[in-house]
């Protein structure tokens, strides 16, 4: 499934008005999941947190394996993260992207 009927079929499954929003909202939304997640783990420290109604956004985007691009990365971080540290969050989230488990185990063993 392309990106483009993803981006459909998630705003149709929400119930969303597609007019307003852009698959870089998604994606957002997916980012800051992530964010979320890595703070619960303890590997970093977030401002952000998902609310239940973006928790139930991400798992739809997640049941059609929404993964924000590089670009999208980008401009979050770009966006909401000081100079100084964007290169290391655009890092963490990329391999968050692409391999959660792996770079949790990582976190794990550095940690101990």
């Amino acid at each position: 499934m392309t990106n483009d009927k993803k981006f459909k079929t998630i705003i149709e499954r929400l119930k969303i008005e597609e007019a307003n929003l852009e698959p870089i909202h998604i994606s957002a939304m997916v980012i800051t999941g992530y964010l979320d997640d890595l703070a619960k783990a303890g590997l970093i420290e977030s401002a952000w947190t998902v609310t239940k109604s973006g928790e139930n956004i991400r798992a739809v985007c997640e049941e059609f394996d929404w993964k924000p691009s590089d670009k999208d990365i980008f401009a979050f971080v770009s966006g909401m993260v000081e100079e100084k540290e964007r290169a290391a969050f655009m890092l963490i989230l990329k391999k968050y992207r692409d391999d959660r488990a792996g770079l949790l185990e990582e976190f794990k063993k550095s940690k101990s």
